[in-house]
């Protein structure tokens, strides 16, 4: 990430990091993100909730930067054609972020994740005076991913077994390397 999208990056996180300190039950940083220099973000965990809040340079272009919030209605899925097919009526449900199955390695279970990104053109600096809608946005786009951590997973268990994400460094980890780029 360059310096500037760093900067930058790093505003937009630190804003949207006080918003959910302030509205959630709990927010920390993950090791992985704190050790990471080309990434920066939080973990939000409200009510069984588990939000990741990231943002990070993709390798092909370090001068832009994605800022992404995920979340997963549901882990360790034995049904993998099922999760996939819950994900898929999801999005045709939804005209904000995506939902996808991610199968393990083994083929054993999957699982279903929400993702959504904020283009970074759109946080250039989050704290200025005019940058209103954009904290606006960053604020309303966490509030549905917490949201829909918590409502999809009882959705999804109504059909499907599975688990919901605690909050430990390792459910953490899942969220981000089912969705990094």
């Amino acid at each position: 990430m360059t310096v500037d999208a760093c900067h930058a990056a790093g505003r937009a996180v630190g804003f949207l990091r006080s918003v959910a300190e302030r509205q959630y039950d709990r927010t920390w940083t993950p090791d992985f993100l704190s050790e990471n220099p080309d990434a920066q973000g939080f973990t939000v965990f409200h009510r069984g909730a588990l939000v990741l809040v990231y943002a990070a340079a993709p390798e092909r272009d370090p001068n832009r930067w994605v800022f992404r919030m995920a979340c997963a209605p549901g882990a360790d899925v034995p049904d993998v054609h099922g999760a996939m097919t819950w994900a898929n009526i999801r999005n045709r449900l939804t005209d904000t972020g995506r939902y996808y199955c991610v199968v393990k390695p083994d083929q054993s279970a999957g699982h279903v994740v929400f993702a959504l990104d904020v283009w970074s053109q759109l946080l250039d600096d989050v704290s200025t005076p005019q940058a209103q809608p954009a904290r606006d946005l960053l604020q309303s786009s966490l509030a549905v991913c917490v949201h829909n951590a918590l409502a999809d997973f009882r959705d999804l268990v109504a059909y499907l077994p599975a688990r919901p994400l605690a909050p430990t460094e390792i459910d953490a980890w899942t969220l981000y390397s089912t969705t990094r780029q």
